[in-house]
């Protein structure tokens, strides 16, 4: 049967737009389908972007993407019930154009970058919830809607984490999520005035600040990282939640966050701010979750949907690969295109495309840094023997000077971790962190 378009691309979040804008480029006949009424309206993710990968297709996207404030300062820390450690990092460098990273709000940027994929060509058709591949054997001719086959000789899968494309299918024959690869964002977006948000965070006009946490204030053993990220004029604020930690205990998720939010560390810096969004979505991140391949014959996937989203604890990025591996499709789709040919042994390109652009190379390096990142001390005896170690450190008590050593050795000891465990801890986090 003849085709409809060259290409087929799902999702458009920032893989699957970035995707459409090269292929538009390109001359490519692309349609770019999205299950929400408009790109971005069901997207709660946002945070720090580095997207120099733009560059590639949008030269002048730091000018005209609807961007919130670039990042002058960085901080990580750790948190217990009844303080707060952290250190920052602040550089020069990132208050020079064209900056570093900047702080987004995705339902702007990817309304933005489907309009972009739109002027360029494609043609983009939101409130569009495609039910199926159209599978032809294990070959992928493009999709189905209502009973409606649209066809194309690529399709490249990029509807996010909880990619119902490719759940059941040979993309991925398990029709669940792997629990052990998969965390539970939790997220709420605060108005609150740009100058408030200067003064509050010492900031100039358009600078930002990102800050991200071990939050080891939940006594019921649940793991948990916080964020908060200053925008424009408004806070976004949440939590990254092991969906493990969660199996048979019954903090709701809602708890958790008000308990972030109310920690002192946190809530000096939503005093006068009105809560004006919040939401949850999962989060498949890592090796672990990655499909059982990125490509076959009339198919590729990308972005969330293959599992590129990384986290080591003191960081998160998924943005930046996601629009990386959009493109790296795309590339391929047009090579394809031009040797009229999409069969599996085509397609593999896309792997050695996400090998040589360093996206493989990433998560194969961090494949076990789930140990570190998952090790319950992390987020039970470590922040409080932090807190501990550094008053202990840091205050006055009228009693005679003690070394760092003694007061460390003190603490430990207080906190229950044993000098071997604390060791093979530490060996882990030099190891694979």
């Amino acid at each position: 049967m003849p085709e409809d378009f060259d290409v087929i691309v799902v999702g458009a979040g920032m893989a699957g737009s970035a995707a459409a804008i090269r292929l538009a480029q390109a001359r490519a006949n692309v349609l770019l389908v999205e299950r929400s009424p408009e790109a971005g309206a069901k997207n709660l993710s946002g945070g720090v972007l580095w997207g120099h990968d733009l560059d590639r297709i949008l030269p002048r996207w730091t000018d005209e993407m609807p961007l919130e404030r670039h990042v002058v300062r960085k901080r990580f820390g750790l948190l217990s019930a009844e303080g707060a450690v952290s250190i920052d990092l602040e550089d020069e460098r990132w208050r020079r154009a064209p900056y570093g990273a900047h702080t987004v709000l995705r339902a702007r940027t990817d309304a933005w970058l489907a309009h972009e994929a739109e002027t360029a060509g494609a043609t983009v058709v939101s409130g569009v919830p495609v039910e199926k591949l159209l599978w032809e054997g294990t070959t992928v001719r493009g999709i189905v809607q209502d009973g409606a086959e649209m066809r194309a000789p690529v399709t490249i899968v990029a509807d996010g984490a909880n990619s119902r494309l490719s759940l059941g299918t040979p993309i991925r024959p398990d029709a669940r999520l792997d629990g052990a690869a998969t965390e539970l964002g939790i997220k709420e977006v605060y108005a609150l005035s740009s100058r408030t948000i200067e003064e509050r965070f010492h900031l100039g006009p358009n600078e930002g600040h990102a800050e991200e946490w071990v939050a080891g204030i939940f006594p019921e053993g649940i793991m948990a990282g916080g964020f908060l990220y200053t925008n424009r004029d408004t806070l976004s604020l949440g939590l990254i939640v092991n969906i493990g930690s969660l199996f048979g205990n019954r903090t709701a998720s809602h708890d958790l966050i008000e308990r972030f939010k109310l920690h002192p560390a946190i809530q000096s810096r939503l005093a006068g701010a009105e809560l004006v969004e919040y939401g949850a979505k999962l989060i498949s991140s890592g090796w672990a979750s990655r499909p059982r391949a990125f490509s076959g014959a009339g198919w590729m996937i990308a972005g969330d949907a293959a599992g590129f989203v990384f986290s080591n604890g003191i960081v998160i990025q998924g943005m930046n690969y996601a629009i990386r591996s959009g493109l790296e499709a795309a590339e391929t789709a047009l090579a394809a295109d031009a040797a009229h040919d999409a069969s599996a042994a085509r397609l593999r390109e896309y792997d050695r495309r996400l090998e040589a652009s360093g996206i493989l190379g990433d998560f194969r390096d961090f494949a076990r840094i789930d140990r570190v990142k998952w090790n319950p001390r992390i987020y039970t005896a470590y922040p409080a023997l932090a807190v501990e170690l550094f008053h202990a450190m840091m205050s006055e008590d009228s009693q005679p000077k003690r070394t760092v050593r003694k007061i460390f050795q003190e603490v430990r000891k207080r906190s229950g971790v044993s000098t071997t465990t604390l060791l093979h801890d530490g060996a882990d986090v030099a190891r694979y962190l």
